[in-house]
C-alpha cells in the first residue's frame, strides 16, 4: 500500500471511530443526591458489579445534585454514594433487559458525628490533581498506560512536552531532574532518555510535576522536577514482567518489577535490560567560510551505524519500626554502552585548485557502568504527626570509558588517531530536613545538605601519519585531571495559609568550592563562591476548582567535569570540541503566573513566564579562516531573555474517551556578552496531542501527534520535527496479560534534520537522515495481589548540575 493510500485509510478509520463514538445511542442510569435540606454537589457516585471491589464507572454530582452513568448490561450492581463530612451509603440495583433510560430513587446522605479518627479514601481519584506546589497525573486511572513506557506517559503529563527524538522539556525548558519515589537514581541521572524508554508504565502509580521548585531543593531546578511514584503494596506481593520492541531503531528491552511485604519489612526491586542493534543514519556536514582562505567549501558525507546496550535497576528494603519511625536501604545499578561506526568521504573545494577527496572512518566505543547506595531515616512525632525529621545519605560511584580510533585516508598525508579516556565520578550526599508545624495554618521547614564530588579523568591521545609508523603520544592532548567540587547549603522556608490564599517564603544559601589539578601540565583550577537563592510563591484558590499561582525564583547551574575537561576531541582534524576549565556557574531569574482549573476528570492550565540570565553557559563555535578549523567549546557569554506561554488540557470526554493536550510557545533572545553585535532571536514551539478510546474493558485504541521546534541559539537554527503514533491495546487472561501493537510515524519512511550554524566567519549545515517509520510490540504481565500502599521514604536528590555524564545515544 502506498503512502497516500495508507494515509487516506487511516484518516477514514479515525473519522469512523469518532463518528461511532458520537452516533451510538447511549441509555443512562440516573439519580440525585441530597442532604437533609438541599441538593448535594460534588458527591462521588460509583457503580460496582456485585461482589467486585473495582468500580466500573465513577462520576461526580452536578450543582443540582444529579448524576448519570452509561447504562450497564443486565445484572446486579451496587451504587456507592460518598461525600466529605457524610456517611457512605450503598444501594443495590438490578438492571433488566428493558430498554431506555433508568431513573433511581433520590438518595439522602447523613452527616457524620463525633471526631473523625481515620479516613480511608476509596473513591476514584481525578485524572489530574493539583496542590500549591505540584501537579499530579494519576497514571493508574488510564488503562492505556499499562502497555506504555514512562516516556509515552510523560507525553500526557501537564507542563511536559517530548519531541519525536524523545527530548524532554518542562515548561519549555530542557534543564530538569527526574526522581524515582522522591529520590535521585543513577539510571535517570546518567541517561534519562533510555531509562524512561525502558521504564514500564504498568508499575507507575502517578507522576508529580513541580514547575517552580521551592528553596528546599538544590540550586538547579530551573525547568522543574519530575517525580515518578511506583506502585508499592504492603500485604502479600505483586509484580510486573514487560517487554518492548521497536523496529525503527531496533530496540528490544525486558523489564521486571516486584514488591513484597512481610511483617514490618518491605522489599521492592526493578530491573531493565535492553539493546539497540546497529541502525544506519546518513550525515552530511557542509562548512562554507565567508573568507575563503583555507578552502571554499568542505563537505563530510556518509553513513553512521549506532548500537547500544544497557541495564539498570534499583532495589529497596524498608523497615517500619513503628508508626512513627521508618528506615530504608536502597541501591541502584546502571550500565550503558554505545558503539558508533562512521564511514564518510571528505570533499574539499578550493577557489582555484582542484577539489580533493579523503576517506574518513571512525570507530567509537563508550562504556558507562555505575552504582549507588543510600539510606533514609524518617521520624514523625506522636504529639504532632505533621512534624517530620529525616536524615539521608547517598553514595554514587560511576565510570566513563571511551575508546576512539579514526583514520583519514588523504590524497597527501594520511592521519591515524587513537583517543582513549578513563574517568571516575564519585559523589557523596548527606542531608538533614526538619518540618515543624507552628499551628494549623503555618509551617516552618529547614535543613542542611553537603554534596561532595570527587572525579578524575585520565585522557591520552596518540597519532601517526603513516600505516607502517608507530603511534606517538600527543603530549598537548594527554593529561591526568583530578577534580573536586563541594557544595554546602542551608535553607529555610515558611508557609502560611490565610483563608483561600497561601504564601511561601524561602531562601537557600549555597557555598561552592572547586579544585582541579592537571598533573602533567601543572595547571590548577580553583574557585569558590557563595550564592543566595530566594524563592517566593503566592497561591490563591479562586474557587473549589480554580487556582492562581505567582512565583519568583532564582536558580543556579554548575558545570560538571565534562564541561571543564580540556581534552580535545580531534577525530576530524578540522572540527574539534573541547571543555573549558575556566567555566563558571550560570544563574537565572524567573517570574511566572499560572492559572489551573481542575474539576472531576478535567484539568486545564496556562503558565506565563519570563526569565533572564546574564551569564548563560552556551556552546560556541569559533572558525579560523586561515586554518579552516572549527573549534567548539562552552562559555559563560550568553545574555538571554525568554518569554513563554504553556497550555495544558486533559479530560475524559466520556468514561471511555480521554484526551490530553500539552503545548508551549517560547520566544528567546540571546546576545553575546563579549560581542554585543552578535545576537539571535526566534520562536520555538512544542505541542502534544494524545487521545485514547476504550471500546471494551479489554480493547482500547490510543494515538498521539506532536510538533517540536527549538528556539534559536546564539549561532544555530534548529529544524521542525513532527511525529505520530497509533496503538491497539488488548487484555488477556483475566486482564493479567496486556499486549500493545503500535504504528510509529507511519506516513514517513525517513526524515532529514538540518541544523544551521553561522556567524560572520562561516556558514555550516549539518543534516542527519534517520529512519522514521516503525512498529512497536509491547507485552506486559501482571502477577500477585495488590492491597494498600507502603513506603514513606523521600530519599536524596541532587539537581544542581548542568550536564551530568551520560552515555551517548544513537537515537
Amino acid at each position: 500500500m502506498n503512502k497516500p493510500t495508507l494515509l487516506c485509510s487511516f484518516t477514514a478509520i479515525l473519522l469512523f471511530l469518532s463518528a461511532l463514538s458520537f452516533s451510538q445511542t447511549i441509555t443512562t442510569l440516573s439519580g440525585t443526591v441530597t442532604d437533609s435540606t438541599k441538593p448535594l454537589a460534588f458527591a462521588t457516585v460509583r457503580l460496582f458489579k456485585i461482589n467486585n471491589t473495582k468500580p466500573l464507572q465513577t462520576v461526580l454530582t452536578t450543582e443540582q445534585g444529579s448524576f448519570h452513568f452509561n447504562k450497564p448490561d443486565t445484572g446486579n450492581y451496587v451504587i456507592s454514594y460518598t461525600h466529605t463530612g457524610f456517611a457512605e451509603k450503598r444501594i443495590a440495583v438490578t438492571v433488566t433487559a428493558t430498554g431506555g433510560d433508568m431513573q433511581l430513587e433520590p438518595v439522602q446522605l447523613a452527616k457524620t458525628t463525633g471526631i473523625l479518627k481515620e479516613v480511608v479514601v476509596t473513591a476514584q481519584r481525578p485524572l489530574v490533581e493539583q496542590s500549591d506546589e505540584k501537579t499530579v497525573l494519576n497514571v493508574e486511572d488510564d488503562p492505556s498506560n499499562k502497555t506504555e513506557t514512562a516516556l509515552d506517559i510523560l507525553r500526557k503529563t501537564p507542563f511536559i512536552t517530548i519531541d519525536g527524538d524523545d527530548n524532554i522539556k518542562i515548561n519549555g525548558k530542557s534543564n530538569f531532574k527526574v526522581l524515582l519515589n522522591g529520590r535521585e537514581t543513577a539510571m535517570f541521572a546518567r541517561n534519562v532518555k533510555e531509562a524512561l524508554r525502558g521504564f514500564p508504565g504498568a508499575i507507575i502509580s502517578k507522576i508529580e510535576v513541580i514547575t517552580t521548585p521551592s528553596a528546599k531543593y538544590d540550586g538547579e531546578g530551573i525547568g522543574g522536577l519530575i517525580n515518578i511514584i511506583t506502585k508499592k503494596k504492603i500485604v502479600g506481593y505483586n509484580g510486573t514482567l514487560s517487554s518492548f520492541s521497536r523496529t525503527s531503531d531496533k530496540i528490544n528491552s525486558l523489564a521486571v518489577n516486584g514488591n513484597a511485604k512481610v511483617g514490618k519489612f518491605g522489599f521492592s526491586i526493578f530491573m531493565d535490560k535492553g539493546v539497540a542493534d546497529p541502525v544506519l543514519q546518513h550525515t552530511t556536514n557542509i562548512t562554507t567560510p565567508t573568507s575563503q582562505t583555507a578552502y571554499a567549501k568542505r563537505t563530510l558525507d556518509g553513513g553512521r551505524y549506532n548500537s547500544e546496550a544497557w541495564s539498570f535497576g534499583n532495589a529497596e528494603l524498608s523497615f517500619e519500626a513503628d508508626s512513627l519511625n521508618t528506615i530504608s536501604l536502597y541501591t541502584n545499578i546502571d550500565s550503558w554502552s554505545n558503539k558508533q561506526v562512521t564511514n564518510q568521504t571528505i570533499t574539499t573545494d578550493f577557489l582555484s585548485d582542484p577539489s580533493t577527496v579523503s576517506n574518513f572512518n571512525q570507530n567509537n566505543k563508550t562504556n558507562n557502568p555505575g552504582y549507588s547506595i543510600g539510606s533514609d531515616y524518617i521520624k514523625h512525632y506522636k504529639s504532632n504527626k505533621e512534624r517530620e525529621f529525616s536524615l539521608r545519605f547517598l553514595g554514587e560511584f560511576g565510570k566513563n570509558e571511551n575508546d576512539l580510533n579514526s583514520v583519514q585516508d588523504n590524497p597527501g598525508t594520511d592521519r591515524y588517531l587513537i583517543n582513549n579516556s578513563y574517568a571516575i565520578n564519585n559523589q557523596y550526599t548527606f542531608q538533614l530536613d526538619n518540618i515543624i508545624p507552628i499551628n494549623k495554618t503555618s509551617r516552618f521547614e529547614g535543613g542542611a545538605k553537603a554534596i561532595l564530588r570527587r572525579a578524575s579523568s585520565d585522557f591520552r591521545s596518540q597519532i601517526k601519519y603513516g600505516e607502517t609508523e608507530d603511534y606517538k603520544i600527543n603530549v598537548a592532548n594527554t593529561d591526568y585531571f583530578k577534580y573536586s567540587q563541594d557544595v554546602l547549603s542551608v535553607y529555610s522556608m515558611y508557609n502560611i495559609k490565610l483563608k483561600k490564599s497561601s504564601f511561601r517564603f524561602g531562601a537557600r544559601v549555597e557555598y561552592t568550592t572547586v579544585n582541579g589539578d592537571f598533573v602533567a601540565s601543572k595547571k590548577l583550577v580553583k574557585s569558590n563562591y557563595t550564592t543566595l537563592l530566594p524563592n517566593i510563591q503566592f497561591t490563591n484558590k479562586l474557587n473549589t476548582a480554580t487556582t492562581l499561582v505567582f512565583t519568583y525564583t532564582k536558580r543556579l547551574q554548575r558545570p560538571y567535569i565534562n564541561d571543564l575537561n580540556p581534552f580535545v576531541v580531534n577525530n576530524d582534524s578540522l572540527n574539534i570540541t573541547t571543555g573549558n576549565p575556566d567555566l563558571g556557574p550560570q544563574t537565572m531569574h524567573a517570574l511566572s503566573g499560572q492559572l489551573r482549573y481542575g474539576k472531576g476528570n478535567t484539568f486545564s492550565g496556562i503558565n506565563i513566564e519570563g526569565s533572564y540570565s546574564g551569564n548563560k553557559i552556551l556552546q560556541y563555535s569559533f572558525f579560523d579562516p586561515q586554518t579552516g578549523i572549527t573549534k567548539t567549546t562552552s562559555l559563560n557569554i550568553g545574555k538571554e531573555y525568554q518569554t513563554s506561554v504553556s497550555l495544558n488540557f486533559n479530560t475524559k470526554i466520556t468514561p471511555k474517551w480521554s484526551v490530553y493536550v500539552n503545548g508551549a510557545l517560547r520566544y528567546s533572545k540571546v546576545t553575546n556578552n563579549a560581542d554585543a553585535t552578535q545576537s539571535n532571536s526566534g520562536i520555538g514551539v512544542n505541542f502534544n496531542f494524545n487521545t485514547s478510546y476504550k471500546f471494551t474493558d479489554k480493547f482500547s485504541v490510543s494515538t498521539y501527534f506532536g510538533i517540536w521546534q527549538e528556539p534559536r541559539s546564539i549561532q544555530t537554527t534548529y529544524p521542525l520535527n513532527t511525529w505520530h503514533n497509533v496503538a491497539l491495546n488488548y487484555k488477556l487472561f483475566k486482564d493479567k496479560f496486556l499486549i500493545s501493537i503500535r504504528g510509529v510515524n507511519y506516513y514517513e519512511k525517513n526524515r532529514a534534520y538540518k541544523n544551521i550554524t553561522k556567524d560572520q566567519n562561516f556558514y555550516n549545515t549539518n543534516t542527519t537522515t534517520v529512519i522514521r517509520r516503525g512498529g512497536v510490540l509491547a507485552l506486559t504481565w501482571n502477577f500477585g495481589k495488590l492491597t494498600e500502599s507502603v513506603s514513606k521514604k523521600k530519599g536524596v536528590n541532587n539537581d544542581d548540575l548542568l550536564n551530568k555524564p551520560a552515555a551517548p545515544s544513537g537515537n
